[in-house]
């Protein structure tokens, strides 16, 4: 019986969850497949069975082409190769698909193991460290590492929440986006690829189309604890990999890392390829970014993650972190400065009310009157300001700063902004007032503010064809002391709009649909399968007007074959030109047993 027929036949008695999960695990979620045959044909195609392949290690493979593993005593492996429909069971025994073998029996010509080798090669040699080692000075290294990526997803993260980064057609962070995110992180453009990478796989940061956005959970990442925040980061990057390196890294904790490893990786993964070396070298470039790994050898943290717990990783590295400070140096020249990393609820708090200029071990904010006017119009007060920088300054507050507070608060208010109820014909949709005309004059004619079109309706008002919180949004980032009014003149309070990231409709799942339409294919377990087989083989030979071999049983129970080029398949039977005899026959599709492929007689 055909691979095909037989393993169609397996397909349907599968339930929708295993289906499910092999089309995914499979990558054939998406594949335009018309019935279970289609779905037996892609399972069994070269390429699918090679990309199925590549996840397998080497024990697994020697035993799945000796096709004599009892499925009783199979390992985990093995029987999830069975389940990706690699193998079929008989008589208790798991044997491969013919499409199977016949693909790792063409390895050698591509420089893959023979059958032999799968058995015969020995692993390479991974050496281990020597007592000689300092594990102390690993985890040192490993720890500022840990300390700089951490620090920078935060930074990157709160720079996205302001702003979306913009991604490239051909991949990567657009260049303007590139170089401002890496002044809010403090590395080197070139890194910020990576930094996004790492956020991603924690879930702070996704892409829509080409916009990065921050998820929501990253509001909650700023304000964790720096330790706690590593924690997300490499419980991340753990979880990212797959379950077979994990397992790999979980048993050579106290090996060499790097080339060593990838040699270990690649031998035991034959099948892996180019993909499976790129992965081994971004999990590396990751683990050594993240602290898990330094130097080639796996941190006392790193260590701890793999084979224990997040929480027991967690409590090593924050042994290595700088510790959180509490208090600020509060500076004349209007400068605040944190001897080490500011508590996070406290730091979210400074920047509201100060423009960040470092942030490292130690860390530098610059207070200005544009900064005390964003945070007027975020809703803090003179007292509230003043309240929060004694309660964390170590220094008190110096009286330039004292002036600048009272100053900032006198002029805020300076400007008015507000809505027009514009009648019939007129395009103003909100106004500036104030009694300082000169003031008024200067925004006029700032080039900043050109946009907004402003013009004067008396001596005391401008007006814009834009809405409030455009004119009020940027009226603050210019730095002018606005606050917005309602229409009886009362103050209020507007908050600057987020770029939300996009709502996403839920719809069925393509695996779904193809789960669904496969099974409305008409076509039934059992009789009804084989059945359906021959039509189909039937079809292909009408298509393809070739000759097939169609074995007919008699009314006497006799069987007779044909060799036919089929010309039409309809009303129950087949139609074609008999080869051999030279005369046209109909068959009954009923009384055809069997259909094979033969060259076409002379």
């Amino acid at each position: 019986m055909s691979d095909t027929l037989a393993l169609a036949s397996r397909l349907q008695a599968e339930s929708d969850d295993a289906l499910i999960e092999l089309l995914t695990s499979r990558h054939l979620a998406k594949r335009d497949l018309r019935d279970f045959f289609d779905l037996a044909d892609a399972l069994l195609s070269p390429e699918s069975v090679s990309e199925a392949l590549s996840h397998l290690n080497r024990p697994t493979l020697a035993a799945l082409v000796s096709g004599q593993q009892s499925i009783a005593g199979a390992s985990a492996y093995l029987l999830a190769a069975y389940a990706s429909m690699l193998l079929f069971e008989a008589d208790g025994v798991l044997k491969p698909y013919d499409s199977v073998l016949a693909v790792v029996h063409s390895w050698p010509a591509h420089g893959l193991p023979s059958v032999d080798d799968l058995v015969l090669v020995p692993a390479p040699e991974v050496p281990t460290h020597s007592s000689s080692d300092l594990q102390a000075q690993v985890d040192l290294r490993a720890g500022e590492r840990a300390f700089e990526t951490t620090v920078a997803v935060t930074e990157l993260i709160i720079a996205v929440l302001q702003a979306p980064a913009r991604e490239l057609a051909k991949g990567g962070l657009a260049v303007p986006d590139s170089k401002r995110l890496a002044v809010a992180t403090g590395l080197d453009a070139s890194q910020m690829n990576a930094i996004i990478r790492v956020a991603q796989a924690a879930g702070l940061t996704f892409r829509d189309g080409a916009t990065w956005f921050a998820a929501e959970s990253a509001r909650d990442f700023v304000l964790l604890p720096l330790g706690e925040r590593w924690g997300v980061l490499a419980a991340a990057w753990l979880g990212a990999l797959p379950e077979q390196i994990v397992s790999v890294l979980q048993t050579r904790v106290d090996a060499v890392w790097g080339e060593n490893l990838t040699d270990y990786l690649a031998w035991l993964y034959p099948a892996g390829g180019p993909e499976l070396t790129a992965q081994i070298t971004e999990l590396t470039l990751d683990a050594e970014r993240l602290g898990v790994a330094n130097s080639g050898r796996a941190s006392s943290a790193g260590t701890e993650l793999l084979c224990d717990s997040r929480d027991a990783a967690v409590a090593l590295v924050s042994a290595q972190l700088p510790p959180e400070v509490s208090t600020v140096y509060v500076q004349h020249d209007l400068t605040v400065v944190a001897a080490g990393p500011l508590r996070p609820d406290l730091d979210a708090t400074l920047r509201a009310i100060a423009q960040i200029e470092s942030h490292s071990i130690a860390s530098s904010y610059r207070i200005s009157a544009g900064s005390i006017a964003k945070a007027l119009a975020a809703g803090y007060t003179a007292t509230s300001i003043r309240s929060f920088l004694e309660s964390i300054s170590s220094t008190g507050i110096p009286q330039p700063l004292e002036y600048l507070i009272a100053e900032s608060s006198a002029r805020y208010g300076l400007l008015r902004a507000g809505s027009v109820e514009a009648e019939a014909g007129e395009l103003a949709s909100s106004y500036v007032r104030s009694d300082d005309r000169e003031l008024l004059h200067t925004i006029a004619v700032d080039q900043n503010l050109g946009s907004l079109g402003l013009v004067f309706v008396n001596g005391n008002r401008l007006v814009s064809r834009f809405g409030l919180d455009t004119v009020y949004w940027m009226l603050v980032d210019a730095r002018y002391p606005v606050i917005a009014e309602s229409g009886s003149g009362t103050p209020k309070t507007l908050t600057r709009a987020q770029p939300s990231p996009p709502h996403v409709v839920s719809t069925t799942r393509p695996v779904d649909e193809l789960v669904n339409r496969l099974r409305g294919s008409g076509v039934q377990g059992g009789a009804d399968t084989a059945e359906a087989w021959l039509v189909r083989q039937l079809d292909l030979a009408v298509k393809n007007k070739s000759a097939v071999l169609v074995t007919v049983k008699l009314p006497n129970g006799t069987e007779v074959a044909f060799p036919m080029v089929p010309t039409s398949i309809a009303s129950g039977r087949m139609r074609g030109t008999d080869q051999k005899a030279g005369v046209e026959r109909t068959l009954p599709l009923a009384s055809i047993t069997q259909v094979a492929a033969v060259n076409p007689v002379s």
